[in-house]
């Protein structure tokens, strides 16, 4: 089965995050995925850098497609998604049968690959999944400042909240590399 049609799929690239707030710079999708990844790799050569062992391979495949389900859903406004536990938890349930569409036209094996990755990122139980998680908030991060530094303070909140979870992260791998990371 040619995988083509898979490869052709650029709908990442027109689904823009933050729609609900006022921007000077648009973000997609992909455009998120693409920093999200590559913080995740400065994250785990950090890492290996101070001893910790990490597949890095696999941290770099799940960030690009940690959020493919968005094909689907677009970006789901954080304050509906997190309204209440069970608003999150039904979406979290759509998504996991989503990510199967968003992978069904690949071969068995790429497919079972991908999915397992989806899901192994959103379950949050693996030090590679918890890197990932920490490269998409550093992501966002970094977005936030540039909408700030532009003078958008639409976004300062956002920053501050998520700096904050940051800096009071205390899995034992993030306390390794955290002063290297942020201030």
């Amino acid at each position: 089965m040619p995988i083509f049609d898979h490869i052709r799929d650029r709908s990442l690239a027109h689904i823009v995050r933050f729609s609900g707030h006022p921007q000077h710079f648009e973000e997609s999708v992909a455009d998120h995925s693409f920093f999200v990844a590559y913080i995740a790799s400065l994250l785990c050569l950090l890492l290996e850098k101070n001893g910790k062992t990490v597949n890095r391979e696999k941290v770099t495949s799940m960030a690009l497609i940690h959020d493919m389900e968005e094909r689907f859903s677009g970006d789901i406004l954080s304050p509906f998604k997190h309204h209440s536990k069970e608003v999150n938890l039904a979406i979290r349930k759509v998504n996991r049968v989503l990510v199967h569409g968003i992978f069904s036209d690949l071969p068995k094996e790429l497919r079972e690959y991908y999915i397992a990755l989806w899901n192994e990122e959103s379950e949050q139980k693996t030090i590679e999944a918890q890197i990932v998680k920490a490269a998409d908030r550093l992501s966002l991060l970094a977005k936030c400042n540039e909408e700030i530094n532009a003078g958008n303070e639409y976004f300062r909140h956002i920053y501050d909240r998520e700096y904050e979870k940051l800096k009071g992260d205390t899995k034992a791998w993030w306390l390794l590399i955290k002063d290297e990371v942020i201030e």
